[in-house]
């Protein structure tokens, strides 16, 4: 202990010297500017373009930069590591030529004199999509049917008219589905003047797609009127405070919940009745946990994977004689997360309940048949919390 305590007073003055020796500064000083890139190839793409070309042997080299103009006063830039000889150049709103400067760049942050291209993009995301754009009167609103073959991130806006004829916003909804259709409800079945209109991160706009519709009567339908059916072939309640009577009880906090026996199996249904003969526009689904245990919300029995039947004469032996299946449903997370993992859209989503929407040529039926398909956590039973039906009363 001694010989290294008397080691250490002389060695720690050299240590230290050696420190201040070896300081660091940035990692180029100046330095000369890299080659430029060469053989620039151009291809055009739908709000874009694709840049190949030949990297220079310049060990200076770090990256290449695009900047370029989508409009007047918004510019972009686009960086590519050595690694790779292409860029991929995105957000014009326009099929107009413009200049394009490609730079190399060092690890000092030097640049060459600029390539100048031009590139002239196909048609952007947001004026392809318009072309498709198409709305239909609806139970309670409009739907509206897109196409979005590119796979653009668009926003569809749907706009109409308030109590004193200004334009105002009644629904917005983002996208980047090749194909689909949403619904706004909650407007009286009177004639209105509807709008539709896209746009993208960007803020590239497309015109605005006009009409006058008159949305279809539509009221939520009367849940004292809803029984529960045991078929043969059901599932049944897991116990007695868990009956299916409680989806209609407009509870939806712990123990108020339907649940279905522990090895019902996949697939298992169950049957209730509406009380009456309606033409169905719509339900919403509250799943359990959505208002007290959270951790449940996305797990274990919450169903993710079903479809809706409906019959006005069911079968008395429990068979599928009679029954049309009015839909396919999909419970999906805002955020996208696994298990367990639920942000406050999710919960929020949750807690608005999940809407589902009956097509337009649906028959008008008294009975529904709910077939589970899949549940998040995969179990062989199911549980919910609330059911409520929309539509047109026949009787």
């Amino acid at each position: 202990m001694k010989y290294l305590s008397f080691l250490i007073p002389i060695l720690l003055p050299t240590l230290l010297s050696g420190c201040k020796e070896e300081k660091l500064g940035p990692f180029k000083e100046g330095g000369p500017a890299p080659e430029p890139v060469s053989g620039v190839h151009v291809s055009p793409r739908h709000g874009g373009a694709k840049l190949t070309y030949t990297l220079p042997q310049d060990p200076h080299l770090f990256y290449v930069k695009a900047e370029y103009e989508i409009r007047p006063g918004k510019t972009l830039e686009k960086i590519q590591t050595f690694y790779n000889n292409t860029l991929t150049l995105e957000g014009f709103g326009d099929t107009l030529e413009h200049e394009v400067r490609l730079y190399s760049v060092s690890r000092g942050d030097i640049r060459s004199e600029p390539v100048i291209v031009k590139v002239k993009p196909l048609s952007p995301p947001v004026l392809e999509a318009f072309k498709s754009l198409t709305m239909q009167a609806d139970f309670g609103g409009v739907t509206v049917h897109f196409e979005n073959e590119d796979s653009g991130n668009i926003v569809i806006s749907v706009l109409t008219k308030d109590s004193v004829g200004e334009t105002t916003t009644a629904d917005i909804f983002y996208t980047s589905l090749r194909s689909g259709q949403f619904s706004v409800r909650g407007f009286a079945a009177e004639k209105r003047w509807f709008g539709l209109c896209i746009r993208d991160r960007w803020d590239n706009r497309s015109d605005t797609l006009t009409g006058e519709l008159t949305p279809l009567f539509e009221q939520k339908l009367d849940k004292k009127k809803f029984k529960s059916l045991v078929l043969t072939t059901d599932a049944v309640a897991a116990s007695a405070t868990v009956q299916m009577s409680n989806l209609w009880d407009d509870v939806t906090a712990y123990p108020q919940f339907f649940r279905t026996a522990t090895g019902s199996g996949i697939p298992h249904w169950f049957t209730m009745d509406l009380g009456t003969t309606a033409k169905l526009s719509r339900y919403v689904m509250i799943q359990r946990g959505a208002f007290d245990e959270n951790t449940l919300l996305y797990s274990a029995g919450d169903p993710k994977l079903w479809e809706v039947w409906g019959s006005n004469q069911p079968a008395p032996d429990g068979s599928w004689e009679g029954w049309t299946k009015l839909a396919d449903c999909e419970s999906v997370k805002p955020s996208g997360s696994g298990i367990g993992q639920n942000t406050n859209d999710d919960i929020a989503k949750a807690r608005a309940g999940q809407e589902f929407s009956f097509p337009l040529d649906a028959p008008p039926v008294r009975y529904i048949r709910i077939k589970m398909l899949q549940t998040w956590g995969n179990s062989d039973y199911m549980w919910m919390s609330e059911l409520t039906f929309y539509g047109q009363p026949q009787q």
